[in-house]
């Protein structure tokens, strides 16, 4: 009898509960930009992290049933299919906002090359090449801060432009990145220096595919903050761009003036392609690459694409002990704390977790330089290198620092 005398309680309270979660107030995005939790993001984020679960999961199953390609490169090691058919590059089509990139960034105390070039159509390259040798100061392609470059003959579909390529010689193992033409030193553009560079990218860890390897856990927290409608996944799907990385080292020899200079440095290299890509609907993001003097290396940070996802949180780490890549499973680097104005922090930190630890980062830049992307620099970039801390364990770190500049773009026209 006391429990059924029980029951009118109980459905009371549950529809007040669920009349208040109605009218609860909508927290506004901060700064007019950046989602934050509102009324339902608990039960968004349930049914989102259900759905990208199942999704991984099926992937998984795929991967473990998929036959292996019937050849081998050094009598070990396999490639699968799915992994060359990655590497293969993307035709743009009739899209003419598609994209196919390849991007390479080595950092450690005394020695940096950072080099990209994404194919665009009609033979348009946004390209570029920053290369810092022990000893001497930073050498930059003549054409920055600008990147918009016009291909010249050259076979379709070749990462190629003004001396710079990227050659893919064995998928997921071996790139060869090289140079040949006139740079420009950081401190005086006016000063020329004849450089031909000829390096080898071999992969050291798995390659990290950002479809299938993201934290199906933070994700669906970054989706639970938006609000969802029928638009909103469709922007989803037209905005989509494969994107996957993987750590390794770079190797080979840099001439600046008939002098040669080794080097030898980890590096990350990244590859993605996609049908649109428009750099308007960036509004920020800040990417971390961070290599340990144990061999441990870090990829963190957060993009901010405000129609579809204004906190997105990306990364992974590489752990030389089990050869393990994880991906960040939180990371408490929010965006408009840091730099909203363009007024960059120059020693800052932020904790973030994997694989069940918690790793507590510290950056601080000694270092930067600006360049633009886009014929009307819809996009500013600032690269930022410096020493970096991670647990204790020192390293060196390289950040990426994107901001829209569509404003500044139509304020210059």
């Amino acid at each position: 009898m006391a429990l059924i005398a029980f029951i009118p309680i109980a459905i009371s309270f549950c529809v007040v509960l669920v009349f208040r979660l109605i009218n609860k107030k909508y927290n506004p995005p901060i700064f007019g930009v950046y989602q934050r939790r509102n009324k339902y993001f608990w039960f968004k984020f349930v049914f989102m992290y259900i759905i990208l679960r199942y999704r991984q999961l099926l992937v998984h199953i795929k991967r473990i049933l998929a036959v292996e390609l019937g050849y081998s490169y050094d009598g070990t090691v396999h490639i699968h299919e799915h992994d060359v058919a990655l590497e293969e590059k993307f035709f743009h089509g009739d899209h003419p906002l598609a994209v196919d990139a390849v991007y390479f960034n080595g950092t450690a105390k005394d020695t940096s090359v950072i080099c990209g070039i994404a194919r665009r159509p009609q033979s348009i390259c946004d390209a570029f090449l920053f290369l810092k040798l022990a000893g001497k100061e930073r050498l930059l392609t003549p054409s920055l801060p600008d990147t918009y470059l016009k291909q010249e003959v050259v076979e379709e579909g070749e990462y190629a432009v003004n001396g710079m390529s990227a050659h893919n010689f064995i998928p997921m193992r071996t790139w060869k990145l090289s140079y040949s033409g006139e740079m420009k030193s950081s401190s005086d553009s006016e000063t020329k220096h004849r450089v031909e560079m000829s390096l080898t990218w071999s992969a050291r860890y798995p390659v990290f595919n950002f479809d299938t390897h993201m934290s199906p856990l933070t994700m669906a927290k970054d989706m639970a903050r938006e609000r969802w409608s029928g638009d909103y996944f469709k922007l989803l799907k037209k905005f989509h761009q494969t994107h996957y990385e993987q750590m390794g080292h770079l190797t080979g020899s840099v001439f600046v003036d008939g002098e040669e200079h080794k080097v030898n440095i980890p590096c990350v290299r990244d590859h993605s392609f996609g049908k649109s890509r428009e750099w308007r609907n960036f509004h920020r993001y800040v990417l971390h690459y961070i290599f340990l003097e144990n061999g441990d290396c870090i990829a963190a940070g957060v993009v901010c694409q405000p129609a579809i996802l204004s906190h997105l949180t990306i990364g992974y780490i590489c752990r030389r002990s089990d050869q393990a890549v994880l991906p960040l499973k939180g990371c408490d680097f929010e965006m408009w704390q840091h730099g909203e104005n363009q007024v960059l922090p120059r020693d800052y930190g932020f904790v973030f977790k994997a694989g069940g630890e918690a790793y507590d980062v510290k950056i601080k830049v000694e270092d930067e330089d600006t360049f633009y992307i886009g014929k009307l620099r819809d996009s500013k970039f600032y690269e930022r290198w410096g020493p970096a801390e991670v647990n204790g364990v020192k390293g060196w770190a390289c950040g990426e620092w994107q901001y829209n500049n569509v404003a500044a773009s139509i304020k210059a026209k």
